[in-house]
C-alpha cells in the first residue's frame, strides 16, 4: 500500500518540476514555492523514479534538462494550467471555498490604486485570496513568466508572446520633474548643465527614456541612477538636479493629500513628447474572465482617482493622460 502511494504522480512534483526548470535552480524552486531545497530535490527524485527517467541534469555547474525532460516538460506546463483553468472555473461557480491570485504591479499604483482595485475585486471574487508583489515592470514580466504571478500591471514590451494575453489599460505620458521653478522652465541646454538623474538601466522606463534622449541626439552627462521612484525624487531634490518620469510614477509617489507643490515641479518635457502604455497581463487561456474583469475594475479605478488628479496637479498633461 505505500509503495502504491509512493509511485503516484502527484501535482505537487508537478509544479517542483515545473519551478525547478524555469528558475534553473534547486535553491530558487524552494523559494518561490515556500519549501526547503531538499524537499524540492526528493520531490523531483520522486518523480524522476515514477516516469522511470532522468529529467534534469543537476550538478553544482549544470542544470539542464534531459531528452525525457524536454519530452515532460511541455506536458507540464500543460497539467498547471490545466489546474488553473478548473479552480477558475470551479471558484466562479462558487464550488471551491478559495482560489489565490497572485498579482505583480508597478510602485506608481502602491498609495492610492492598489488598495480601491482590491476593494472592487474582493467584492466580485469573494472566494478568492489576494497577494499583492510590486515592482518595477520588468520584474513583473519575469514573475509572470516564470509563473510567479498570475496577472500583472506593467508598462508595454515591444514583442508580443503567444502565451500571454494583454488589455491595455492607459497612456502614461513623460514629463519633467525639478526641484526649483528655474530648472522647470530652462532650456535643455541649461538643464545638461545639471545632475541628471536616471533610472536604472535594468528597467524598461530606464530604457525607454534612453532611447528617447538618444533619438533626440539629448545626451546628458552620467550623474546618478536609481531604482525606485522615491529615490529619484530624493536625489533631485539633493542636488537641485532633473529627471524625467512618467505622470503615474510622479503621481503614485504621493498620496493626494501630499504638499507637493512644496518639494517638487513638474512640467513639459524640454524634448519631444513620448509616452509608454501600462498594461494587464495574464498567461493565456489560463484564468478565464478573470484578467478582463480585473482589467476593467482597474480602469474604473484609475477613472476615479487619477485623472482628477491630472487635472488639478498636471494640467499641461490633461488629456495626454488616457484610459484605453
Amino acid at each position: 500500500m505505500q509503495q502504491n502511494e509512493k509511485s503516484r504522480l502527484s501535482f505537487r512534483a508537478v509544479e517542483v518540476f515545473v519551478a525547478a526548470i524555469e528558475e534553473q535552480s534547486i535553491s530558487k524552486a524552494a523559494k518561490r514555492l515556500g519549501s526547503s531545497p531538499s524537499s524540492v530535490s526528493l520531490q523531483l527524485s520522486n518523480l524522476e523514479q515514477i516516469l522511470d527517467a532522468r529529467l534534469i541534469e543537476r550538478s553544482a555547474r549544470r542544470f539542464q534538462l534531459t531528452a525525457a525532460g524536454e519530452i515532460f516538460a511541455p506536458r507540464a506546463r500543460a497539467i498547471l494550467d490545466e489546474v488553473t483553468v478548473a479552480k477558475v472555473e470551479l471558484s466562479s461557480a462558487k464550488h471551491a471555498p478559495k482560489m489565490d491570485i497572485r498579482i505583480g504591479a508597478i510602485e506608481d499604483f502602491d498609495n492610492e490604486i492598489l488598495p480601491s482595485l482590491l476593494a472592487k475585486l474582493r467584492k466580485t471574487y469573494p472566494q478568492s485570496n489576494f497577494y499583492i508583489n510590486s515592482g518595477a515592470s520588468h520584474e513583473s514580466h519575469a514573475t509572470l513568466s516564470s509563473r510567479g504571478a498570475d496577472i500583472i500591471i506593467a508598462a508595454d514590451k515591444t514583442s508580443d508572446i503567444d502565451w500571454v494575453e494583454a488589455h491595455a489599460i492607459m497612456h502614461d505620458p513623460f514629463i519633467l520633474i525639478t526641484a526649483s521653478e528655474k530648472l522647470a522652465n530652462a532650456p535643455i541646454e541649461e538643464l545638461m548643465q545639471h545632475p541628471f538623474i536616471r533610472y536604472s538601466q535594468e528597467q524598461l522606463i530606464g530604457r525607454q527614456i534612453e532611447a528617447q534622449l538618444r533619438r533626440t541626439k539629448t545626451v546628458p552627462k552620467f550623474n546618478f541612477e536609481c531604482s525606485t521612484n522615491h529615490a529619484l525624487l530624493s536625489l533631485i531634490k539633493q542636488f537641485d538636479g532633473w529627471a524625467i518620469t512618467t505622470a503615474m510614477a510622479y503621481l503614485g509617489s504621493f498620496k493626494q493629500s501630499h504638499p507637493l507643490d512644496n518639494c517638487f515641479i513638474a512640467s513639459p518635457l524640454p524634448i519631444p513628447n513620448f509616452a509608454r502604455t501600462i498594461s494587464v497581463y495574464a498567461r493565456r487561456d489560463t484564468l478565464g474572465e478573470i484578467p478582463l474583469a480585473f482589467t476593467n475594475h482597474l480602469k474604473a479605478t484609475l477613472s476615479d482617482i487619477m485623472l482628477e488628479r491630472v487635472a488639478k496637479e498636471l494640467s499641461f498633461a490633461e488629456g495626454a493622460v488616457r484610459i484605453l
